[in-house]
């Protein structure tokens, strides 16, 4: 298994629960998405992967394992498998980015740690790698630096650097946010070849339900830091189970109904299902739902009608 999540909660110092408890599996080649809107959990989820939380935020419980290794606990086979096996992809490559470091110096950062390969062996063997993502390969482009590039070159320089080490899991925290819809939809093109070429599983965190259905084969729906709704991604957006769900795709259509209403922050969520304040047709099973319901291949955590269709 490239990943094995159990049980996982992270909470603030204070004792607050910002995700949780939540488990997932992720097997070699395997195209899985995070959906969710902002706050709900996706890129706190990602950051325990790397074992990178932010201040003040603790994992409590639980377990995270890529390819059987922990990585809730420093060591030297975690460092091994981060930015080597299991690549990172982030939202923001301007914020990412050293603008002090030029193309080729970023492009080399990875390989030199972890494969001790000198940087013209690295240059060379990743120059193809450059042009195969349609950037230029010669030494003008690589002495230049990220404010010399445009967004859409940034984005695949980043790619460009996880794919530098050969990985066999690529982590992709919204990486298309920044993107305007040409460019991102050659991103996701590429993205794709690239998965099927080399066989890449990969983790994409996403609030955009187009790039989900482009991309990922399975969904986990994240609301209030936990896993609300699970299954294919055709069957999941074909027929939600999950009033959230079915509220994230009218939203995606622009239907004004199905927008209103905002997270709570986390010291204000309810017990029970988080989406309760929210839900159009709430019942009072919602602050007591069973653990998880539906089938093996199409679950979900809640009490309520299955949504209608609009």
């Amino acid at each position: 298994m490239s990943l094995e999540i159990r049980n996982l909660v992270l909470e603030r110092l204070d004792g607050v629960r910002l995700l949780g408890p939540l488990g997932l599996d992720l097997a070699p080649g395997d195209r899985l998405g995070l959906v969710g809107e902002s706050g709900s959990g996706k890129s706190l989820l990602l950051q325990a992967l790397f074992g990178v939380l932010p201040p003040g935020v603790r994992q409590t419980e639980g377990s995270i394992r890529a390819f059987g290794i922990p990585m809730d606990r420093p060591s030297r086979d975690r460092d091994r498998i981060r930015g080597g096996r299991m690549a990172w992809v982030p939202q923001d490559p301007q914020q990412a980015l050293n603008p002090l470091l030029t193309v080729a110096q970023h492009l080399v950062l990875l390989p030199r740690t972890h494969r001790r390969e000198p940087t013209r062996a690295a240059l060379a063997r990743l120059v193809p790698l450059l042009e195969r993502l349609r950037l230029p390969g010669d030494r003008a482009f690589l002495r230049r630096q990220p404010h010399q590039l445009s967004g859409g070159q940034r984005q695949r320089l980043c790619l460009a650097m996880a794919l530098s080490c050969d990985p066999e899991l690529l982590v992709l925290d919204e990486p298309t946010t920044a993107l305007d819809p040409t460019v991102q939809a050659e991103f996701l093109a590429l993205v794709l070849e690239l998965q099927k070429e080399r066989g890449l599983g990969f983790l994409w965190s996403t609030h955009d339900l187009g790039v989900a259905a482009a991309v990922c084969e399975q969904l986990r729906v994240l609301y209030g830091g936990e896993i609300l709704e699970a299954g294919p991604t055709p069957r999941l957006l074909r027929a939600p189970r999950h009033p959230y769900t079915a509220r994230l795709l009218g939203a995606a259509r622009r239907q004004p109904s199905h927008e209103a209403g905002f997270l709570a922050a986390p010291e204000e969520r309810p017990t029970g299902c988080p989406f309760r304040p929210r839900c159009p047709a709430p019942t009072l099973n919602c602050a007591n739902p069973r653990p998880w319901q539906g089938t093996p291949a199409h679950g979900f955590r809640c009490e309520c009608p299955p949504p209608s269709p609009d």
